[in-house]
């Protein structure tokens, strides 16, 4: 199911960014409301080293993300290998945490707030509106201290994953193959083409540290 997104992203990459900034708030809110949960019984549907998600986490975030691609595809959404797919992006999403944090990357409060300040689920008529912010929160049973801390973590891995892409650059025979083509729109398709390049890059760093990490998914529990 996930394919069709991906297979969309590449032919419009503009839609790719479209859909981040939808899906950003849902999974941060899915992610944060677990946080506070402090019970040593609680069961763990995955480890990624020393960290553990909880199957009430898990079936958070599936929720939220289910309901936002069901919305998105309609009828061509698949629910066949969803929950595998959900708890692999949540896993490497632990991972990348993991790594900006090893990195010593940190995100200011300034940054923070500008970040906040942009997302749309939070706007009235385009601007911030923090009537909205307290509702979302509260609906969620989520603290402001608590949401802000996760989404400081998503952009300190924000820029891990831009320090790692932008290690990609076009070749300069891959720039005279575009140029040869001689497309409607050059800019545009040597942008495209590197986003794709960088894309890759991003995927093949996941998958190493994937191959490193110490990683158990309890797939009965899916």
């Amino acid at each position: 199911m996930l394919k069709i997104v991906r297979e969309w992203t590449v032919e419009k990459p503009w839609l790719l960014r479209i859909i981040i900034g939808a899906l950003a708030i849902t999974f941060v809110i899915s992610l944060a409301w677990v946080g506070d949960q402090a019970n040593d019984h609680v069961e763990v549907v995955a480890e990624v080293g020393e960290e553990k998600i909880s199957i009430q986490e898990y079936r958070r975030v599936y929720k939220n993300m289910s309901r936002f691609y069901r919305k998105l595809l309609k009828d061509q959404f698949d629910e066949k290998g969803f929950p595998k797919q959900v708890i692999d992006l949540m896993v490497e999403d632990r991972l990348w945490i993991q790594e900006a944090n090893r990195m010593g990357l940190q995100a200011t409060d300034s940054e923070l707030q500008e970040s906040i300040l942009k997302m749309p689920s939070f706007q009235k008529d385009g601007k911030f509106n923090s009537e909205f912010y307290k509702r979302i929160l509260a609906s969620e049973r989520l603290t402001a201290e608590k949401f802000e801390e996760q989404q400081r973590q998503e952009l300190i891995v924000g820029k891990a994953k831009k320090i790692i892409g932008q290690a990609a650059a076009l070749t300069p025979s891959e720039i005279l193959e575009i140029e040869t083509t001689k497309p409607a729109d050059l800019v545009r398709e040597k942008e495209s083409r590197l986003s794709q390049k960088r894309d890759k890059a991003l995927r093949a760093y996941t998958l190493a540290m994937k191959k490193k990490a110490a990683i158990f998914i309890n797939e009965e529990l899916l």
